[in-house]
């Protein structure tokens, strides 16, 4: 089995369903995409995807495109295309039984009548997956749940989901970190139990006090911190990259060169492309002995190079991580593929020429 973790949002595919409570789950699986730009997501198995390190995993994200009553058939499909095991995989949904407003993580269980649930339930042959239930309450008065289901959040609803969603993604965060027990324990029952909910407008306010507080004591790493949280989920991607290299100088100045570099990969996560300081985190490890870590940051740069379309220095990236370690199984099989890769290549210069 591969340490992949799968993280899937349920939902229905086209516009008609964008907005709707029951494509909650993808709401979510956008949060977590912009906090950690991932960039556009591609078409794989039936399922719209995105690939990056969450809470220092690796992680794909999903948004099956099979229409939510067939979401299993894109789930095994993509657990047994990269063997992923069943405690890898968390599923979000939306639950007619949650009130509004409260989410559950739960490790195992039924489907509950959802049928997105039920479809990879059934694909599994397993219900024994992590799952986050994200409350939407049952509908008022006699309305057909299938109805409300398909309808949007609107007004202070809307916003709530908004602030939900942002909850569900430090949710998520905190089951790939530290587990799910510790991340049911923090964020199961209402919203208020893991720190309140708060709407964009509320953000703001808050970003611009913190902003503030940061701006009194430039050099104290804790205002800082709390401006970075903030900008990723306003979506100031760059500016929460900037910030996070500020902590990493603050840091390094007061010899906590851990915590400096920590701050550094969190900064390479969100900005892949930065190359000079992937080399440099990699190094760091490598000084201290940390030779899984260097190879895995070599890994990490050689992915980037490839999505990018640059062979040479995905291969380049890979041999420096096979230099450390040989036996690497992961950089062996990445080294046979760019190998391939580049050998299609020049076949299809070599036939572009000769015609």
């Amino acid at each position: 089995m591969s340490d992949l973790h799968l993280v899937v949002g349920l939902g229905n595919p086209g516009a008609k369903y964008h907005e709707t409570r029951h494509n909650i789950g993808w709401r979510v699986i956008d949060v977590l995409a912009r906090r950690h730009g991932l960039g556009v997501g591609r078409s794989e198995r039936r399922a719209l995807t995105w690939d990056g390190r969450i809470a220092d995993s690796r992680v794909k994200l999903a948004k099956p495109q099979t229409f939510m009553n067939r979401s299993g058939e894109s789930v095994r499909a993509l657990m047994d295309y990269y063997e992923i095991a069943l405690d890898c995989l968390l599923v979000v949904h939306d639950d007619l039984d949650t009130p509004f407003g409260k989410l559950k993580l739960r490790k195992a269980g039924g489907h509950g009548g959802q049928n997105g649930l039920r479809s990879i339930i059934q694909h599994l042959g397993s219900k024994e997956f992590a799952r986050l239930r994200f409350g939407i309450g049952r509908p008022p008065g006699r309305m057909d749940p299938v109805h409300y289901v398909l309808q949007p959040f609107r007004g202070d609803d809307h916003e709530q989901a908004l602030a939900l969603a942002e909850r569900s993604a430090d949710a998520i965060e905190a089951w790939l970190r530290d587990g799910i027990e510790s991340a049911m324990s923090a964020y199961n029952g209402e919203a208020g139990r893991a720190g309140p909910t708060r709407s964009p407008a509320d953000l703001e306010e808050k970003y611009r006090i913190v902003l503030r507080a940061h701006e009194l004591a430039p050099s104290d790493p804790a205002p800082l911190a709390q401006l970075i949280s903030l900008q990723k989920k306003l979506g100031r991607l760059d500016q929460a990259v900037d910030n996070h290299l500020a902590l990493a100088r603050i840091y390094q100045e007061a010899g906590a060169h851990s915590q400096a570099i920590s701050e550094k990969v969190k900064a390479v996560t969100i900005k892949p492309e930065l190359i000079a300081l992937q080399r440099e985190i990699a190094e760091w490890h490598l000084a201290r002995d940390n030779n899984k870590k260097a190879v895995s940051r070599y890994l990490i740069l050689a992915e980037h190079f490839r999505r990018t379309k640059d062979i040479a220095s995905a291969k380049a990236t890979v041999e420096l991580a096979l230099g450390i370690n040989p036996q690497h199984p992961k950089a062996q099989s990445l080294h046979s593929q760019l190998l391939e890769t580049e050998a299609r290549s020049q076949q299809r210069m070599s036939a572009a020429r000769r015609s």
